[in-house]
């Protein structure tokens, strides 16, 4: 990175805000082919870590220099409006706009946990140092936000000194934690609550709802979210993997399912609905996944995500596609029905528009939207939090990437908190369900490496040193 072209971009910013007599981005861009996103998050641990493909997009943001935390049921709308005010006169040096990276709580109504207070209801953050991977090479940009009274020779010192962290990080060697003890919910009480669902159901209240499960362990030491997003990467196969710091609180996963991505006003989803585990040998995975794709319970779920889907979008955009039926996308240790769905923003309409519209899809919340939300918040029995809301980054030119941030966990100094969760529908079996949110838990499991000596609740039954069998073409 140049001081002189930094200091020039952050001197004609701040002209730009004296003017306009209000704060004005700087963004200053160059290629960076010897750093990686990856590497770069292990040896840090912090800010912003993200890894999604169709396109491939891998990001790293250190550093806070703006922030956006909006409340209640129009917090989309106003990280909108405070984001899009502040690019409107962006100075941007180099190939790449300013990039916003955040996420939200899955529902702004039910109190916050304490273990998630440093998550706010929306909250995003404007990295100061942002690592770029994707077909177009590497990109390291500065991104700083330049106020009229700012002074942008003192503010170029500090980003370069900030610049020297990001290559020269201070090594604070991760500790392996000893789990003291872990509470969960015993199955036979989970699955009361999944009888309960289905009686909802049965009386016509709900036609489906989603229930998850919250296992807390209690450590001796923090975990290296570094060595665990290693482990995710080198299993991610299909999935989408995130990694968002709020201090020494961490929200990471590796998600299968995409939200919502917007690329030059085109919108890309998929309904993901529907699961089985992947089978131990290649025949036993083909005949599972067959019996999934004719399952007349699987199959009604899912048709029940993308008929919401296509109408929560149906007024804000044009062209809406949606394949004729679902394929399987196989993960490392379950594979889900998923059904492609495109389409075109309407004049006037952009991508937070269409997430306000989407989240939460019957896929982690239920039909009718409002009744489901209503059960989960009287009968699932803790906060979700971040777990099962959008994750993602939106760039000044209205393009973002927006995941569910589900197979995730929050890591903070003394405990992990690991989620999983499945569709509860007419014909669902407590049990069966019971078995799903393990298989779900265990790829996630596999990477926390945090199994109980004594395993009482057996929570991870599922992992017994087998590996379900992968299609490496997935990857």
């Amino acid at each position: 990175m140049n001081a002189d072209d930094l200091l020039k971009v952050f001197q004609a910013a701040h002209q730009r805000a004296v003017a306009y007599q209000r704060p004005v981005i700087a963004v200053s861009a160059c290629a960076a082919p010897t750093l990686a996103p990856l590497a770069l998050y292990q040896a840090h641990r912090q800010g912003f870590f993200w890894c999604a493909h169709s396109p491939d997009l891998s990001l790293f943001g250190l550093g806070c220099t703006w922030q956006i935390e909006a409340t209640g049921s129009q917090r989309m709308a106003e990280v909108d409006r405070q984001w899009f005010a502040l690019c409107a006169d962006a100075l941007v040096q180099g190939p790449h706009a300013p990039l916003l990276l955040g996420g939200m709580r899955f529902d702004d109504q039910r109190p916050s946990a304490p273990h998630w207070a440093p998550f706010a209801d929306a909250s995003f953050h404007l990295a100061h140092w942002l690592l770029s991977e994707d077909a177009s090479g590497r990109w390291l940009r500065c991104q700083r936000v330049i106020e009229p009274g700012s002074d942008p020779a003192a503010l170029a010192q500090q980003s370069l000194a900030a610049y020297e962290h990001l290559l020269n990080p201070t090594h604070n060697p991760a500790a392996t934690p000893t789990v003291l003890g872990r509470s969960a919910l015993p199955q036979y009480q989970w699955q009361a609550k999944v009888e309960t669902a289905l009686d909802a159901i049965v009386q016509g209240e709900l036609n489906k709802v989603v229930l998850a499960r919250h296992i807390d362990h209690r450590l001796d030491a923090a975990l290296d979210t570094g060595a665990v997003m290693g482990r995710l990467y080198a299993r991610r196969n299909a999935s989408h993997l995130f990694a968002i710091h709020r201090g020494d609180h961490c929200f990471m996963g590796a998600t299968p399912e995409r939200l919502l991505s917007c690329a030059s006003g085109h919108l890309s989803t998929h309904a993901l609905a529907g699961s089985t585990r992947r089978g131990l040998k290649p025949n036993e995975d083909q005949a599972l996944g067959e019996r999934l794709l004719a399952d007349p319970k699987e199959q009604h779920e899912h048709q029940l995500v993308v008929q919401t889907i296509t109408q929560a979008l149906h007024d804000k955009v044009s062209n809406l596609q949606a394949a004729s039926r679902p394929s399987l996308l196989k993960l490392a240790t379950v594979q889900h029905l998923s059904t492609p769905i495109s389409a075109r923003l309407n004049a006037g309409k952009r991508l937070l528009d269409g997430i306000q519209a989407l989240h939460p899809t019957p896929a982690v919340g239920g039909l009718p939207r409002a009744s489901a939300l209503a059960f989960i918040r009287e009968h699932e029995g803790f906060d979700r939090g971040w777990y099962a809301a959008p994750v993602g980054w939106l760039d000044a030119q209205g393009n973002g990437d927006f995941l569910v941030a589900l197979r995730s966990a929050l890591i903070t100094p003394m405990h992990c908190h690991a989620f999983a969760g499945c569709g509860i529908v007419e014909g669902s079996l407590p049990a069966h369900e019971y078995e799903e949110t393990q298989i779900k838990l265990a790829s996630m499991q596999q990477a926390l490496q945090l199994a109980c000596p004594a395993d009482t609740d057996g929570a991870y039954s599922q992992i017994r040193g087998e590996t379900p069998y992968a299609d490496t073409a997935q990857r």
